[in-house]
């Protein structure tokens, strides 16, 4: 397909691009549309290597309609014999008095379904220390646990399911895919071109010109980055902002006897499986994962982890040692005897500003990137606004019925707040 001209070409074949690329098909039949990626499929960045939990626990409206809605849009595709690996286990808070966390999440109870816990229903919690040892507390300065919040129309999927619906259905409708194609910058053209050496020069109307690859050109009238992270590294010739930065983040896989008398404990869901369960120091969490008969644990370490970029990032055995594992078996003291069995690394594409998506078009390109970590729980949403805004729409509808106008998303007249719940 090298050389064939397109109406929109893809860059990016993760849950974002591949959420793009179907509903910009199905709500526009006629347009040619190619998805690139530079992998040997679909999905194999970092969509695969998060902690693929869904959750509509956000403080800002726009992030609150997004995952909403995408999460209704899960329910719906897992009701009608879609294999996504859906389990709605919820999502627990552990918050200490005083955190602010719970303000935010008391007044979202007025739009999806939460329930508190606090004195002795706290303690029914399987393998939970609520009070850590006091040692522990003045080394280390850890919280008390004293309030449980339960976000229940949260959980968890598998990426790889999820994104092979959408890679699926897309082909149905007519998406073509080229894999193993490395496309190293976007690059400005004139449009109309004068064949003169320098070009597009500063009096020149500019487009994101033809996409030079690995695979030869590529031409289309409308492009889509959706490469997540490394919107910033194939933006930078062309001097539009991808407003990210990147952060790295890691998982490790916990497995044994403690650890499945931790996961299968919990009564107060359908599936018995501790839900996805976020500690009230640093952030730290515990993943359900009960596939494997494991717990995944992970934290948003923003303090200490730099903002380097590589391409095949690898787990920390010293972090998750020194740093991790003292969190997490201070509250869960139990998991100490459980065995590491597995270990992988990817990145945020983090919105230093606000951590809400930028969904934008500058020339004839759109950017969708900044999920700060939410990529997956707000997929199908953001590929609707990718589409309303390739569309020409000023209102992204969205699956739930829910709407909002595409410049909240944008640059210029952005009107969304900073996220207070970020993971």
């Amino acid at each position: 397909m090298a050389g064939d001209r397109f109406d929109v070409i893809i860059v990016g074949a993760g849950i974002v691009g591949l959420s793009s690329a179907y509903h910009i098909k199905k709500n526009n039949p006629d347009m040619e549309v190619l998805v690139i990626d530079r992998a040997n499929t679909y999905a194999q960045g970092n969509t695969a290597k998060s902690a693929a939990s869904i959750r509509d626990l956000f403080s800002e409206e726009v992030n609150f309609k997004l995952s909403h809605s995408t999460i209704e849009f899960y329910k719906y595709l897992n009701s009608h014999g879609n294999d996504i690996g859906l389990s709605m286990v919820g999502y627990l808070f552990l918050l200490r008095s005083g955190d602010r966390r719970s303000d935010i999440l008391r007044k979202l109870a007025s739009k999806t379904k939460i329930r508190f816990f606090e004195g002795d229903e706290i303690d029914t919690f399987p393998g939970l220390k609520a009070h850590p040892d006091s040692d522990l507390v003045d080394l280390m300065g850890l919280s008390n646990v004293d309030e449980g919040v339960l976000g229940e129309n949260c959980g968890t999927v598998e990426p790889e399911l999820i994104s092979q619906y959408y890679y699926e259905e897309s082909k149905k409708l007519g998406v073509e895919f080229m894999f193993r194609t490395e496309l190293n910058e976007f690059t400005l053209a004139p449009v109309k071109k004068i064949d003169f050496p320098g070009e597009p020069f500063l009096w020149q109307d500019k487009i994101i010109g033809d996409l030079q690859t690995n695979r030869g050109p590529l031409h289309a009238d409308t492009y889509v980055c959706a490469t997540d992270v490394w919107a910033t590294k194939l933006l930078d010739n062309t001097g539009i902002d991808s407003h990210i930065r990147p952060k790295k983040r890691q998982i490790f896989q916990l497995s044994g006897p403690a650890v499945e008398k931790i996961l299968y404990g919990w009564k107060y869901n359908e599936q018995h499986v501790i839900p996805f369960t976020i500690l009230p120091f640093r952030a730290a969490y515990l993943r359900p994962a009960p596939k494997f008969k494991s717990i995944w644990v992970g934290v948003a370490d923003d303090f200490n982890r730099n903002f380097d970029l590589e391409d095949d990032p690898q787990p920390e055995r010293d972090f998750f040692e020194k740093s991790l594992m003292q969190i997490i078996s201070a509250y869960y003291p139990d998991l100490s005897d459980a065995k590491l069995t597995g270990s992988w690394a990817g990145y945020y594409s983090y919105n230093t500003i606000d951590k809400s998506p930028y969904i934008f078009r500058d020339l004839n390109l759109i950017v969708a990137t900044g999920t700060s970590g939410s990529g997956i729980l707000k997929g199908d949403g953001i590929g609707r606004n990718v589409e309303a805004i390739l569309s020409g729409k000023n209102v992204v509808k969205l699956f739930d019925g829910t709407s909002y106008e595409t410049d909240h998303t944008g640059l210029y007249k952005r009107t969304t707040l900073n996220e207070e719940i970020v993971l």
